[in-house]
């Protein structure tokens, strides 16, 4: 019963740090990887119109 106990807990956890790293809306992991994302392309863009493309 205590093992049962402790997976329960275990999965409940990992719920609530996957709901509020990867899925949340600001802060989350996701937002932040779209914020990477458009840094990128934008520094992509700019080096690609120094060299007359």
């Amino acid at each position: 019963m205590k093992n049962l106990i402790i997976i329960i807990g275990t999965i409940l956890l990992g719920v609530i740090i996957v709901n509020t790293m990867i899925l949340g809306d600001e802060g989350s992991l996701k937002s932040a990887a779209e914020d990477m994302v458009a840094v990128g392309s934008s520094a992509v863009e700019s080096i690609g119109g120094a060299f007359g493309e």
